[in-house]
This record gives structure tokens, C-alpha cells and sequence, in this order.
């Protein structure tokens, strides 16, 4: 049987709280995990060495042998 609990978390940096109806306080848990929708996931490619010495001008390209 579902009992209800209070679950307390932090979401970049808020504290919230909602409650849920859960079998224990693992799937209590579990409850707020499975809320989150994640649309989409890319990777952030900025840091790559070869972005980064396509920006310096060409004598450094000369310079590094790039």
C-alpha cells in the first residue's frame, strides 16, 4: 500500500520539496527521478585542441606545425 511522502531536494542550487505517493522512502525516491524528462544531450566540443589552434592566426599554425 502507497503511503505518502514528503521528499526534499536541490535542483541547481533551489531546495524544493514535493510530496508523492510511494511504498517506502527508496521509491519515494525513485518517484522523482523517473519526473525528469531529458529532451536532448550534446556535448559541448568548444575545448577540442584542434578548435582551439583554429583560432590562433597562421604564423602560429606555422609555428606549431599545425
Amino acid at each position: 500500500m502507497a503511503k505518502k511522502y514528503t521528499v526534499y531536494f536541490e535542483l541547481y542550487g533551489k531546495k524544493m520539496k514535493t510530496e508523492v505517493y510511494a511504498k517506502d522512502s527508496v521509491d519515494a525516491k525513485k518517484v522523482i527521478k523517473d519526473k525528469i524528462i531529458f529532451h536532448k544531450i550534446e556535448a559541448d566540443n568548444s575545448n577540442d585542441v584542434k578548435d582551439a589552434f583554429d583560432s590562433f592566426p597562421d604564423d602560429f599554425k606555422t609555428i606549431f606545425g599545425i
